[in-house]
């Protein structure tokens, strides 16, 4: 072969494999959408106009102000303030079927941080998804999109959807407020139906118009953490619920549990109209180290096992609660309802549990009661003693007037100090820091040394082209010495039905092609600009799926 070959050869190959530049465009209010180029010197207007001249691995940093807009994002990106600003993204609930933000399939592997997001005729951000009951096995939704250091609220509908398929989604220190402006009968602060892999931590949620936060649907190895949830039209943690059967994937679940194999620990979680923590159909649930206070004010308990009706349908197989794990929880409860585990005479009898409860190393108030309302069981009411001995659990749970501040922690001297057991599940707290044998019971290890501060965050790109979004820096966890919690009144929004919730959402984007949704990684910058130009240009008939 000529020299002049070989080297023309080699060009081309060091050319294809080498790093392709990351982009980073600028939105400001200052901006220009006709003339700018999007750098920091010349941004754009709006969001929308650098999104369409970004490309796939691109970032958009968004300069604070307020944008009305809806966003939705098509391809791979990372959308951001800078550190030490939090742009405003307001979409209007009044706009038909449109969403804060909007993740497509196609931009599987984004990231949207330090931003606000109001609004939404549905959500605030959603995650979609190509995947249908029966379709092919190469369908998925919006998988491993990071949402960090946000603050949603004011949604018409739910704060956060998170739709079939879309897995692996992480959400932490987000605040999530003010749910269902706009239809407040089924308006949760996060609900997932169907995606594995989810992890919800350091987050507030509040003042929901329903439910805190659920994952459903069949939804697998889902962590909820170190979250507080407080003030819930609903409840405030559901492993579990009533979804309806087109959203199971029935070749992996052929038995309709709604949870499995998921994980809710370090949470505190006060003033639910309905359960702190429930259980609907879900398996092999761990219910660890969390403080609920003055849950269900209007029904049902603190730890709650409920039945799914699943729409009724006759398909449906409405299993019962099985395996769960429920250790050194603290409840406090000035009215009394700390456990109970459901059951209903309908569809010829669903009970919210088969076998044992779990429960064990728990602390709970003085004058807990406790239900068992399966017919298999001789007993149905009673004290923590009665309810020990008849069901053969809770044999190393206590009693105390226990009391913690209004951020869940516990004061000196209390009975719940060192009062629980190690678990392999958990080995830190609500503040993130280490757990010693043995265990204080609640969400948090009272006198545990604090975890290092966070590195400082790295400099800002010096201009247009870099190599990439620069992470936002965490901040560093703090020990609160808020006074004592006083029974706070629950939020008094209107109980919603225990129904799945039926309800449209925006259109998805052009159907995945590959068997999961790729994420090309900067090395292929021809291919990332090829896909995303196809994606933009593949047009289907957009449909409304619902949950």
């Amino acid at each position: 072969m000529p020299r002049s070959s070989t080297l023309t050869t080699a060009l081309v190959l060091a050319l294809a494999s080498a790093p392709a530049w990351s982009a980073e465009l600028f939105v400001s209010t200052s901006g220009n959408d006709s003339s700018a180029d999007g750098s920091s010197a010349r941004p754009y207007r709006t969001i929308g106009r650098a999104i369409s001249a970004s490309r796939a691995g691109d970032t958009v940093t968004v300069l604070n102000g307020t944008y009305n807009e809806c966003v939705r994002l098509r391809h791979r990106l990372t959308l951001r303030s800078p550190s030490g600003q939090r742009a405003h993204i307001a979409c209007s609930t009044s706009t038909a079927n449109s969403v804060g933000i909007q993740v497509d399939p196609g931009a599987s592997g984004s990231r949207i941080a330090n931003l606000e997001i109001s609004g939404g005729y549905y959500y605030g951000i959603m995650l979609q998804t190509d995947w249908y009951q029966g379709g092919p096995t190469s369908a998925t939704g919006a998988s491993n999109v990071v949402m960090e250091d946000l603050l949603v609220r004011d949604s018409g509908r739910d704060g956060i959807k998170i739709t079939p398929k879309s897995n692996g989604a992480i959400i932490r220190r987000v605040e999530i407020r003010n749910t269902g402006r706009r239809d407040d009968s089924n308006a949760d602060g996060i609900d997932n139906v169907n995606a594995d892999g989810m992890v919800v931590e350091d987050s507030y949620i509040h003042d929901t118009a329903t439910t805190g936060l659920y994952f459903k649907g069949g939804a697998r190895n889902v962590v909820i953490q170190r979250n507080r949830i407080e003030n819930t039209g609903d409840a405030g943690i559901l492993a579990g619920f009533d979804t309806s059967p087109e959203y199971f994937d029935l070749r992996v679940n052929p038995d309709y549990y709604e949870a499995i194999d998921g994980i809710v620990r370090n949470n505190v979680v006060r003033n639910t109209r309905y359960a702190g923590i429930g259980l609907y159909a879900s398996k092999n649930t761990v219910v660890a180290n969390n403080t609920i206070v003055n849950a269900a004010s209007g029904a049902h308990s603190a730890i709650y096992f409920g039945v799914t009706y699943q729409d009724w349908e006759p398909q449906a197989k409405r299993p019962a609660n099985v395996n769960p794990k429920v250790v050194n929880n603290l409840i406090i409860q000035s009215n009394n309802r700390c456990v109970e585990i459901r059951y209903s005479n309908d569809l010829g009898g669903l009970s919210g549990l088969s076998g044992s409860p779990g429960t064990d190393w728990n602390g709970y108030g003085n004058g807990c009661v406790f239900r068992d309302g399966r017919p298999t069981t001789s007993f149905s009411q009673g004290n923590l003693s009665q309810w020990r001995s008849a069901l053969n659990v809770d044999a190393n749970s206590k009693q105390a007037a226990y009391s913690v501040t209004s951020d869940g922690h516990l004061p000196a001297g209390s009975p719940a100090i060192d009062a629980g057991t190690v678990l392999a599940e958990v080995t830190d707290d609500i503040d993130g820091q280490p757990r010693s044998a043995p265990y204080d019971i609640g969400a948090d290890e009272a006198g545990s040394a604090p975890p290092p501060p966070p590195p400082p965050p790295p400099p800002p790109p010096s201009s247009r082209r870099s190599t990439g979004a620069q992470p936002l820096a965490p901040p560093a966890a703090s020990r609160s010495s808020a006074p004592a919690a006083s029974a706070a009144a629950p939020r008094t929004a209107a109980p919603s039905a225990a129904t799945s919730d039926d309800v449209p959402a925006a259109p998805a984007s052009a159907p995945a092609t590959a068997a999961t949704v790729r994420i090309v990684p900067p090395a292929v910058g021809l291919w990332s600009r090829l896909r995303a130009w196809f994606e933009r240009a593949a047009g289907r008939e957009e449909r409304l799926r619902h949950d």
